[in-house]
């Protein structure tokens, strides 16, 4: 969100403040001493005070900096990241342990769900300059560590803090989009960050090919130099507004001493702990179940799921009744938006990877494609999300209005998926069903708007808490997706081949089963890869069946939220500084200072 009253107008909190949402004034705007309190509470969040220090003392030069910082990293940090992938293979066959490749895939995946909320908390409380710097840290570190690792242990001890730094770093640039942009232009800002992938999706193939022919570690030791030494200009324009932020305050007599235990009583520990643990306990069993359905019946992956429900619940209770600084405030709860958005958004992305996940196998095998050919379906969706968000940040700062443009874009997922299901039918309709994943593509950026949407409906010291939350959303979607689509996999599959199969190969389902390489070895036209072909196909029209009604189920979600206008929900935001759209803020803040008791301006300060 961009900057409300992170001063003395959040003091007052007064009735145009309270137009942050208007339709969920039941939420936000009920009048009363313990609302009163809680935004009293927020305020003092010591990284929230910092940034109002900030964001009064950059100029419209010191944002084009920053920005064009945060395009490199984001640029930087996607190609590392698609990258890494190609590397990780490598580096577990280096160590013999290839096997393990996927309980690591499973642990960054939770530590990147788990992760969010903790650390938008940093953000707020100790600052944003603070909270890039350890992201960026920790990456470096992560990098320096799987580059330099003689076994498989400090590589998988070194991808934890990689992933910190990688999520760390990706959500703190979303928050940068809410700090340094108006309502009009929110949108469009949180697109920036994701249009590297434009370019990155088709080059990191040939980048990952090109350094492997190196060393692997290479592929992994490039980047503990790149990405700190392209985020130095940003954290060094942060630092320098941090100091002039602290100076205007002293002079106003708004400045504490940073107060160290205060500050972790904020970061609100039992609630971290709790979510942290409810979290872990949820998806790291549901992950791993995905491989093989007989882990759901095991006494230890009951247990796991049912406690860490009871960790979610109990945070609940938590929040509401003793939380004197909740991680999750009540207000987000309550607010019909941010509810309906982030349940939309789980949905969507738990139908999203039933398709997800298998895409390459089905394409493989019963499309006969190459592994090159197979890729680059693959990555249409992400390629067309990103022009999706794009187009839809652009109609969002021009339309003003934002629900309509989620709704359709869910509408343009249930399209795409659609006709997903229709043309998953083997060799013969790969065009269209190139054109069903742009489709769908584009419905998927489309629909990442609702991030704008929670931002827009909470107040600036929620936003923060309310981007992880989406963030969060998302993550946790992709889990459930993945497990869904792998549980459907594994236990469908087989009885697909079991039927089809001539009975001359049923001895060798199991081989057939566990290896997309055993299957494409089978000759295409042969009686045995027609019924391997039409196995996969039965079972990927299944799980696409399955995607296809979660996505119409996010499409009735996103009926349900709120149909802000946001020229006045702009109007009602007092920006304490430059933010782009309001360029004009600090002059006017300015003319504020400068007012005498008489209402004349007072001359300025030579």
């Amino acid at each position: 969100m961009v900057s409300p009253d992170a001063l003395e107008g959040q003091k007052t909190f007064d009735q145009k403040d309270l137009l942050v949402d208007v339709a969920d004034a039941k939420s936000v705007a009920v009048a009363g001493d313990k609302n009163v309190g809680e935004a009293v509470e927020a305020k003092e969040l010591a990284g929230l005070a910092d940034l109002d220090g900030i964001r009064r003392s950059w100029n419209l030069q010191g944002l084009i900096v920053i920005w064009v910082s945060a395009l490199l990293m984001s640029f930087a940090t996607n190609l590392n990241n698609q990258t890494a992938n190609s590397f990780a293979s490598y580096a577990t066959s280096a160590f013999a342990s290839a096997p393990l490749l996927g309980t690591i895939t499973v642990v960054q995946a939770v530590v990147s769900s788990v992760a969010l909320q903790p650390l938008a908390r940093l953000a707020d409380v100790y600052g944003r300059f603070e909270m890039f710097s350890l992201s960026v840290l920790l990456l470096t570190i992560g990098e320096i560590m799987i580059a330099s690792s003689s076994n498989v242990s400090v590589y998988a001890g070194a991808q934890v803090f990689w992933a910190f730094g990688y999520i760390g770093i990706s959500l703190m640039l979303q928050i940068l989009a809410g700090d340094t942009s108006d309502l009009y232009n929110r949108a469009l800002l949180s697109a920036i960050p994701l249009t590297p992938s434009l370019i990155t999706c088709w080059i990191a193939g040939p980048v990952a090919s090109g350094i492997i022919k190196i060393s692997w570690r290479w592929g992994f030791g490039i980047f503990a130099i790149i990405i700190p030494t392209i985020a130095m200009p940003l954290l060094v324009s942060l630092y320098i507004n941090k100091r002039k932020g602290a100076k205007l305050r002293k002079a106003e007599g708004s400045y504490q001493l940073p107060n160290h235990f205060q500050n972790f009583l904020q970061l609100d520990p039992v609630g971290l702990v709790l979510l942290a643990a409810g979290l872990s306990l949820i998806l790291i069993p549901i992950s791993l179940a995905s491989s093989n359905t007989r882990t759901w019946k095991t006494a230890h992956t009951i247990a796991e799921l049912v406690v860490g429900g009871v960790c979610l619940i109990a945070l609940a209770v938590w929040e509401i009744k003793w939380a004197r600084w909740p991680i999750l405030p009540v207000a987000l709860l309550k607010n019909r938006t941010v509810i309906f958005g982030l349940a939309a958004m789980l949905i969507n992305y738990a139908g999203l990877y039933l398709l997800q996940s298998y895409l390459i196998y089905y394409e493989m095998v019963a499309a006969d494609l190459s592994v090159k050919a197979a890729t680059n379906i693959y990555i249409l969706i992400p390629f067309a999300g990103s022009l999706g968000q794009l187009c839809a940040g652009i109609l969002v700062k021009y339309i003003k209005r934002y629900k309509w443009i989620v709704v359709s874009g869910y509408g343009v997922i249930v399209l795409g998926m659609g006709l997903s299901y229709k043309h998953i039918n083997g060799h013969g309709q790969m065009p269209q069903l190139v054109v069903s994943q742009l489709i769908l593509g584009i419905g998927e950026g489309i629909v990442m708007t609702t991030q704008f949407g929670v931002q827009a409906s909470v107040s600036q010291s929620d936003m923060a808490a309310g981007t992880a939350m989406y963030t969060t959303a998302v993550g946790v979607g992709n889990a459930i997706g993945s497990a869904a689509a792998g549980g459907i996999w594994s236990s469908l599959l087989p009885r697909k081949l079991q039927a089809n199969l001539p009975s001359d190969a049923i001895s060798a389902l199991g081989e057939i089963e566990g290896s997309v390489v055993v299957a494409m070895s089978y000759e295409w036209g042969t009686p045995i890869r027609d019924a391997i072909n039409k196995s996969y196909t039965s079972v990927f029209r299944t799980m696409i069946l399955a995607g296809l009604v979660l996505v119409a189920i996010s499409l009735l979600c996103s009926l349900l939220l709120k149909d802000l206008n946001i020229s006045e929900v702009d109007k009602s935001r007092d920006y304490k500084g430059v933010v782009i759209g309001k360029t004009g803020a600090v002059d006017t803040l300015k003319e504020k200072v400068h007012i005498g008791e008489d209402g004349h301006s007072a001359p300025s300060d030579p």
